[in-house]
């Protein structure tokens, strides 16, 4: 019983831990959602007024023998490491614009490539990309405080007078409490999208 209090107790000091990270950031977040919605209306546009076609490389890398246990594990980590941490988070390290810039080209080709769905297949397929794009847009703001941390560290955190060293330091647990975030909405999406998929 105390295990199962302890347990509870440190789940709860950790989701809080992690609120808290992304309130610190709500303006960036709110920003990097506008970006990213935006960005999925915008490509919409531009594909229904221009004509333009797109082809998905990721619409064939999936397992296709219908078992849901080795469907959601193949997208979850497909969507974390690759989609999620690669592309996005650590492009920000490199430099913090890149992780928008990244966040920007998804929204704009998913907007694209939903232009080629019936309304009810997009009404279906829209709680797996709410999920992912939130959980994308997360992963950007993670790369943001990483690239501006080592790059501009009083832009990331003002008024503290911290080395570009130090900077980088509260940077990266302030992104592992972010990541919490992400991974969860990351499992999340990928039942959901496994199952839209079996469901097809």
């Amino acid at each position: 019983m105390i295990t199962i209090v302890l347990d509870a107790d440190i789940m709860s000091m950790l989701f809080r831990r992690c609120l808290s990270s992304i309130y610190r950031r709500i303006m960036l977040l709110i920003a990097l959602n506008l970006l990213f919605f935006g960005g999925m209306l915008v490509g919409s546009l531009l594909v229904g007024f221009g004509g333009i076609q797109l082809y998905d490389p990721g619409a064939h890398v999936l397992p296709t023998d219908g078992n849901l246990l080795s469907l959601v594990p193949c997208i979850f980590f497909f969507n974390l490491v690759l989609s999620a941490f690669v592309v996005v988070t650590l492009a920000g390290l490199v430099f913090f614009l890149l992780a928008a810039g990244f966040l920007l080209l998804r929204a704009l080709v998913w907007g694209a490539l939903i232009t080629t769905l019936s309304t009810s297949e997009f009404l279906f397929a829209l709680p797996t990309l709410v999920l992912e794009g939130e959980a994308y847009v997360l992963a950007a703001l993670a790369g943001v405080v990483l690239g501006l941390s080592w790059l501009k560290p009083e832009w990331a955190y003002r008024g503290k007078g911290l080395s570009r060293l130090e900077a980088f330091k509260w940077a990266l647990r302030e992104c592992a409490y972010i990541y919490v975030l992400v991974v969860i909405i990351l499992l999340v999406s990928a039942v959901v999208e496994a199952v839209t998929i079996l469901l097809w």
